[in-house]
């Protein structure tokens, strides 16, 4: 820049309120019709929103379909993390981790909305606007997605993949305060499976059994033997 405009924007920084200013000529118009943004600057140019060719939710699930059970998952969180980088203006999903929160990602109401748009399309459903929230990282809400594209018919079928998933989740690394929500939330869990399958048991116990003096590994061998996850 000149020596007067460099003055100039000296000037009006003295004048300011803020703790820092930066003087800095940008050329908007040509960041944002260029590629991508740098990250650093990405709160000042919005780019519209970059289409990926995603296909549509038949051709994903006969893609799934013909894929073995244990390659389903990988596939279709490839897919989620490849939409939320098209929604964060990423050029590629490497970055993204797995397990790494949306939160932590950058997620707000708008482009939670994005995201659940997008997905919306890929697996030819509705989905809830607090998706993002319910499923808060890309490994959770892929899990989500394959049980809509591909329910299992088989309570035991079911509850099998939904425990390999889990467990596949669990063996990634995560950070404190993301630990701490996972653990909070599966002990949640834990608790109203507890209560269900107390219940369970009750129906198809013959009245001697006393539900109240079962020990936790007699509940969960009961309920071994029902769903076949022995």
């Amino acid at each position: 820049m000149s020596t007067s405009d460099g003055l100039a924007l000296l000037d009006r920084a003295l004048a300011s309120d803020e703790a820092h200013t930066v003087p800095v000529g940008l050329d908007l118009a040509s960041l944002r019709e260029g590629g991508s943004v740098p990250a650093l600057l990405q709160g000042l140019v919005r780019k519209p929103p970059r289409r990926t060719a995603t296909a549509d939710a038949g051709s994903l699930r006969d893609r799934l379909l013909a894929l073995p059970g244990a390659e389903r998952a990988d596939v279709l969180l490839d897919v989620v993390r490849e939409n939320v980088a098209a929604v964060l203006r990423y050029a590629t999903a490497t970055g993204i981790a797995p397990t790494q929160s949306f939160a932590t990602l950058g997620f707000d109401s708008l482009t939670a909305v994005e995201l659940r748009n997008r997905l919306a399309s890929v697996v030819g459903s509705r989905l809830p606007t607090s998706l993002v929230f319910d499923y808060p990282t890309p490994v959770l809400l892929s899990g989500h997605l394959l049980g809509l594209l591909l329910p299992a018919t088989d309570p035991a079928e079911r509850s099998a993949e939904t425990l390999d998933r889990l467990e596949a989740m669990l063996a990634e690394e995560w950070d404190g305060a993301e630990a701490s929500r996972v653990t909070a939330r599966l002990e949640t869990l834990l608790v109203r499976w507890r209560d269900r399958a107390k219940a369970v048991v009750g129906s198809v116990s013959d009245g001697d059994d006393d539900l109240d003096s079962a020990t936790d590994d007699e509940v969960l061998r009961y309920i071994d033997d029902e769903l076949g996850l022995s």
